[in-house]
């Protein structure tokens, strides 16, 4: 199995239709849309917030768009596990992702393992692809609206090019690189909720 390197850049969005006018004139293709669900677990001997790990069921939900928007390629459950950010500048990080058939079992598989659930997190997600990079728009519940810029690369001599690559796609969209955050969004709403 090749590990998977996700260089990503995250980046609040003051003008939604700023951001898809500009997806638009750079000739991006929407791919996908669909509504998630992110529960995030901490493990039972170390805690996730200090290891800068991070363990993620994802769950993409029914009812909210319709069936033919979700990617049948895609199950409609997975694990994630987030290795330490390997970037000062991004949120580049290994990733590993697997299917999961029955999330409902998994959340009682983790409990009964000791794992502790921390919080959810909850967006509409449209995805675009443009020369290869994929952007996510994210309209996420309790945080507002951030762009997600990412490359899947397989070596860590690839980061820094592909960052700066990514970098310059976004002020292309009209963002700024310099507004960008390492933070989750899991992060981001722990310290919102307890500010």
């Amino acid at each position: 199995m090749n590990k998977t390197i996700e260089v990503e850049v995250k980046i609040p969005v003051a003008s939604l239709n700023q951001v898809h006018d500009a997806l638009t004139e750079l000739g991006a293709r929407e791919t996908k849309s669909e509504y998630q669900v992110d529960d995030y677990y901490d493990h039972p001997c170390r805690q996730f917030s200090l290891t800068d790990e991070a363990l993620r069921l994802r769950t993409r939900i029914h009812g909210k768009v319709s069936d033919e928007s979700l990617d049948p390629s895609y199950p409609r459950s997975e694990l994630t596990y987030k290795g330490k950010k390997i970037d000062r500048l991004s949120k580049t990080r290994l990733e590993l992702s697997t299917g999961i058939s029955d999330s409902d079992a998994f959340k009682s598989i983790l409990i009964e393992l000791g794992f502790n659930y921390v919080a959810s997190i909850k967006k509409n997600r449209k995805y675009f692809a443009l020369d290869g990079f994929t952007v996510s728009i994210d309209e996420v519940e309790e945080l507002g609206v951030y762009a997600e810029l990412e490359l899947v690369v397989f070596s860590e001599d690839q980061i820094q090019p592909t960052r700066e690559t990514i970098f310059e796609l976004a002020r292309k969209m009209g963002l700024d690189p310099a507004e960008s955050t390492r933070k989750s969004y899991l992060e981001l709403l722990l310290e919102r909720r307890t500010s």
